[in-house]
């Protein structure tokens, strides 16, 4: 499954990387998941480093369209979202049915997962995987004697300012946010407690009930937080190794290599006559009636005087309801056309929420299930929009959510937020954390070989 495709060279720097090194990116859910793994594959890439990024197999187009050494898992993210089983997983809004489903989507796919895995990091120097499947990459990291490196887009980790977005989204006194995380640390160890024994018998490694996330804390293990401090502010009690870089947006190239660059003649022109739209996107949440939650987009423009574009995503949106006053687009180009909106509404996925914010705009974000609603509570303390669960959707409540943000106080917010985003430069970020890495394990490994010469003499 591995392209024989060049090497990227994009979003590398001119600077000597030193050592190079094999690095394996596993990337497993929705686009994204996916799609920041692929830009930073696609950096490392071209700062010399021999990459190969593994995804769900609908999504390996991601990174071999940068020229990455891409391989599929041998399932895909749409597939299982589309099933009931997946719908019924998006819309439960409960932590442990959330964490059940994941971990029995991945024991029935344990043997690919498994065989992939250990194909992919043959040789590699390091590992880096997202949250969903930390576990079985730092489980085969270590059958292969690769480095870990944990990627997350949204706090995992137990601190006195959130809450584990497990468990719930709403500000808590201190004390309760710490139980929250010692609540959510029993409950992801039990749930995935066999899985992970089997995974690891599997592989031939010896038993080990000690949870894979208290094991890399107490190896300190570096954890890439891919999301801007400007936007999360409140993690001062976390260790270094924890660093956070900025969301890892796409650049303009990447965009055109994905066929996103740019908006078509049409909607162009569309926007052109009329005042900048209110953006409504859903991207790969499943939406159980289109037509439905296309009239209601209609009643809530017409109801406030605006004009709405509506970004089809995953959820299957009928193609003949464009009108003057609401618009529909498929595949676009979220960066330029946010930058063209008056506002957004979406389902709060990390990657769509850093877009959003990026543009300067407020925002309203309608929380399906995983981090959405977290990333709704920073919009809302941040004051550049607000949020309330999809499940809980209306005309009044998303006409009441719109006026509340579309006021010139909160756009002044947004692009404060908008400009302090623009200071950082996290995929150059996310490349040097990964670089130190790599020389610090090389330096042990040097240390540890002179050691054992030493006293063979």
């Amino acid at each position: 499954m591995t392209t024989n495709e060049p090497r990227s060279e994009h979003g590398g720097g001119d600077a000597d990387p030193g050592r190079t090194m094999r690095i394996t990116l596993v990337a497993v859910g929705t686009r994204g998941d996916v799609q920041p793994t692929a830009v930073l594959a696609s950096a490392l890439a071209g700062r010399g480093h021999d990459v190969t990024l593994v995804t769900p197999d609908d999504l390996v187009h991601f990174g071999r369209s940068l020229g990455i050494a891409t391989v599929g898992l041998g399932f895909s993210t749409r597939s299982f979202l589309d099933s009931p089983e997946g719908r019924a997983f998006v819309s439960s809004g409960s932590g442990r049915r959330y964490l059940e489903a994941v971990v029995a989507e991945k024991e029935l796919e344990r043997r690919t997962l498994q065989a992939v895995l250990l194909h992919a990091c043959d040789g590699t120097d390091l590992v880096i995987a997202n949250n969903l499947v930390l576990d079985e990459a730092a489980m085969v990291a270590q059958v292969v004697g690769a480095e870990v490196v944990a990627l997350h887009f949204a706090p995992r980790r137990s601190s006195a300012a959130y809450p584990s977005l497990l468990l719930t989204a709403r500000p808590l006194p201190r004390l309760l946010v710490r139980a929250t995380h010692i609540a959510a640390g029993i409950l992801e160890a039990q749930v995935t407690r066999a899985h992970n024994a089997r995974f690891r018998q599997d592989l031939g490694l010896p038993h080990d009930d000690v949870p894979i996330r208290w094991r890399l804390r107490a190896g300190g293990v570096t954890e890439i937080q891919a999301y801007s401090a400007a936007l999360v502010p409140g993690l001062r009690d976390w260790p270094d190794r924890w660093p956070r870089t900025g969301f890892l947006a796409p650049s303009p190239e990447h965009r055109d290599r994905w066929g996103d660059t740019g908006l078509d003649e049409d909607l162009d022109a569309w926007l052109r006559v009329g005042e900048a739209p209110v953006y409504f996107g859903f991207g790969s949440m499943p939406v159980r009636d289109p037509v439905a939650l296309i009239a209601s987009i209609r009643a809530v423009c017409q109801q406030l005087g605006v004009r709405g574009v509506v970004g089809a995503g995953w959820s299957g949106m009928p193609q003949d309801v464009a009108d003057d006053r609401v618009r529909l687009v498929g595949a676009v180009d979220h960066t330029a056309l946010l930058a063209r909106c008056r506002a957004a509404v979406h389902h709060g996925g990390a990657g769509t929420t850093g877009v959003s914010v990026a543009a300067g705009i407020p925002t309203v974000i309608c929380a399906v299930a995983f981090d959405q609603p977290f990333w709704g509570e920073r919009v809302r303390e941040a004051g550049v929009g607000t949020w309330f669960p999809f499940a809980h959707f209306s005309v009044d409540r998303l006409v009441a959510a719109l006026r509340a943000v579309l006021t010139e106080t909160t756009a002044a917010r947004a692009r404060a937020l908008a400009a302090s985003l623009a200071d950082e430069d996290p995929v150059a970020a996310a490349v040097t954390v990964v670089e130190q890495v790599g020389a610090d394990a090389a330096a042990s490994a040097a240390r540890r070989q002179g050691t054992r010469h030493g006293a063979g003499r």
